[in-house]
């Protein structure tokens, strides 16, 4: 499991989803054959008209989105970053379907099998080909698979502020993360080809039991060196002893942004410009395709930084390419208009997530569940929706997207279930007088102005909330004209104050990634505005854990704790994987309950939209798939 991603319209965070989702609509029809070959045959095909020159066989993506440049998902890296960590890694042992589906990935696996053993575990063995290698040609082996297992479980990457959660299903993960045993039993090295992973027993029946039992390869050496290695004395896997988080802690924080780095997926990152905020890839001649054998044929991607106000601006004079994820509606408008005048198309899918605005649950006055619940009141939500997405999209009351086929299997049945929050400033004075903010700031009877809440000590509390907005981000604007400047929330005796920066630092805020700097550790803000979205496995276990280790690695960003909500996330998956019906009883209980605890107001959910220009071909995107997936199927003529 992977911590929530976000950016500032979607997060893309470890967190799921399985099932058949929606298809996509292409806005223009025609479309050319597939080359057979790779980039070289394709190159050879796109010819410039005037001059009989090779044209450039590479397309620039834009997203509004900046990238970090925390390359890997363990820290808190943002979507745009996923993008090219999607497409740097690959050959995992289990790869997902354009529906979402999990499924052996038979170019890597050459044979495995499931054992169940008598304790209630089961047993995953695998048995990788020959011949697989990383970009530099090294070869890889059933170590380097074990190596995720163990690092990314391994107490040492924990103590370094990572989410250490990736073996959580396994046999022994509790007491090896944890750093009660040095052996990870439920992880077995049995063969220079071959590995073997238990699931826990305590941890089945999981409803993505294929997913949690995968693995794609990590080179161990450019985490740590050469001089740390993994052994298996027939207990189960464990680094050896020189493998300390002090020996190695400042060489995470290297690795995390090193370039170059290693590369099993379909490209690899050549470079990038910081203050841009670009990366350039290149085709990794080494992979050797997914699951059916699909090799990139676009020589080179190069990713962008564009501004929000003039990102069409440039796809028009093909400054870009390829614009992702399109969420308003004046975006998409604008889009559609460059579509009609010829030379570009698009693309468009229901989202796999949601925008929202997102508190903290432990400080100040969010983390009262009576002025979350009044904020709602204080915002119309089909308005915001409609101003905002121009009609491309809809409110939703959970965590969730239209795209979710479990979503759209009891969406009649959630909407008769769940407080819709409609606005109401009366239903907001009411909650908040339930609430206890009942004083002013000498502890009279509260009459007007800011309200107070007594404490526990004697103390005042004012109702006052620091939102931690991001630059340039429509969202954050159309909030500050209809909630933070809304008569209606100063009338309800409340304040909100704005504080605008960087997306990346808005991440360390809403992590509190003390790895960062020491101030990000205190908690300063109690609301922010962003989104989220979900890959192919649903598992919100981690999101709303009350577990203290992952609280302070800030996998549960909301920092909710409340136990009822952890149950029901983890009974949600704690289902047999064919038992759909099930799962989706499970999944409704788990929104009520967050429904009513409310540690988000959920905004939107889109419709979203790419747009290109047309030299691009094949391309089919939706939002169970990544990037680096659907430009792995396309092509430039």
């Amino acid at each position: 499991m992977k911590r929530r991603l976000v950016s500032i319209f979607l997060v893309v965070f470890l967190l799921l989803l399985a099932g058949c989702g929606k298809g996509t609509e292409t806005g223009v029809v025609e479309k050319s054959a597939k080359p057979t070959k790779a980039s070289d045959q394709a190159d050879d095909k796109a010819k410039d008209k005037n001059g009989g020159k090779k044209a450039e066989n590479q397309i620039i993506v834009g997203n509004t989105t900046e990238m970090s440049g925390d390359w890997i998902p363990y820290w808190q890296n943002n979507a745009a970053d996923k993008d090219v960590y999607d497409m740097i890694t690959g050959q995992g042992t289990v790869e997902t379907t354009k529906d979402g589906k999990f499924v052996i990935n038979d170019t890597v696996v050459k044979n495995h099998d499931i054992k169940k053993n008598e304790d209630g575990s089961k047993t995953y063995v695998w048995t990788i080909k020959d011949g697989l290698v990383y970009d530099d040609g090294s070869p890889i082996t059933a170590k380097d698979y074990v190596a995720s297992y163990l690092l990314w479980s391994s107490p040492q990457v924990g103590d370094a502020g990572a989410n250490n959660s990736y073996g959580y299903y396994l046999k022994g993960w509790k007491d090896f993360s944890g750093g009660k045993s040095k052996v990870f039993s439920g992880v077995r090295l049995t063969g220079e080809k071959t590995f073997e992973v238990t699931l826990s027993a305590d941890e089945l029946p999981y409803f993505y039991e294929l997913d949690a039992a995968a693995a794609a390869p990590t080179k161990l050496s450019f985490w740590t060196d050469d001089q740390v290695d993994i052994k298996d004395d027939g207990e189960g896997c464990y680094f050896s002893d020189n493998f300390t988080t002090d020996a190695y802690k400042e060489k995470f924080n290297q690795a995390r942004r090193a370039i170059p780095r290693p590369s099993t997926g379909p490209y690899v990152l050549k470079s990038y410009d910081e203050s841009s905020k670009t990366a350039v890839l290149e085709i990794n001649d080494k992979f050797p395709g997914d699951r059916k054998g699909q090799k990139p044929s676009i020589q080179k991607v190069i990713m962008k930084k564009v501004n929000e106000d003039t990102q069409f601006d440039e796809l028009s004079t093909h400054a870009v390419d390829l614009l992702v994820q399109a969420a308003s509606g004046d975006d998409i408008n604008a889009g559609l208009d460059l579509v009609q005048k010829g030379g570009f198309a698009y693309t468009k899918y229901p989202r796999s997530g949601y925008g929202m605005i997102q508190f903290a649950c432990d400080s100040g006055p969010t983390q009262f569940v009576e002025v979350r619940q009044a904020l709602a009141h204080l915002l119309d939500r089909n308005d915001f929706a409609n101003s905002f997405t121009g009609g491309f999209g809809s409110v939703v009351n959970g965590p969730y997207g239209e795209s979710m086929w479990f979503y759209q299997e009891t969406k009649a049945e959630l909407n008769e279930k769940l407080d819709q929050y409609a606005y109401s400033l009366d239903k907001a004075k009411e909650l908040l007088e339930k609430g206890g903010w009942v004083y002013d700031e000498k502890g009279n009877k509260y009459q007007s102005g800011i309200r107070y809440k007594k404490m526990d000590d004697g103390s005042l509390m004012p109702l006052v909330i620091n939102w931690a907005s991001s630059e340039k981000n429509e969202v954050s604007e159309m909030l500050v004209v209809k909630l933070m400047k809304n008569p209606d929330v100063a009338a309800a005796g409340m304040e909100i104050k704005q504080t605008v920066m960087t997306f990346s630092e808005l991440l360390n805020w809403l992590y509190r990634d003390g790895s960062e700097d020491a101030k990000y550790a205190v908690p300063t803000y109690q609301m922010f505005n962003l989104a989220s979205g979900f890959t192919p496995a649903y598992d919100l276990m981690t999101q709303y854990t009350i577990d203290p280790k992952f609280l302070e690695q800030g996998t549960n960003t909301n920092f909710i704790k409340d136990e009822k909500l952890a149950k029901l996330a983890k009974d949600m998956v704690k289902v047999d994987p064919d038992d759909k019906e099930t799962y989706k009883k499970n999944f409704v209980a788990f929104i009520e309950r967050w429904n009513e605890l409310l540690p988000d107001i959920p905004l939107y959910s889109n419709i979203y939209h790419d747009f290109y220009a047309e030299k691009l071909k094949d391309y089919e995107k939706n939002d169970l798939m990544s990037l680096g997936d659907a430009l792995l199927y396309a092509h430039v003529e």
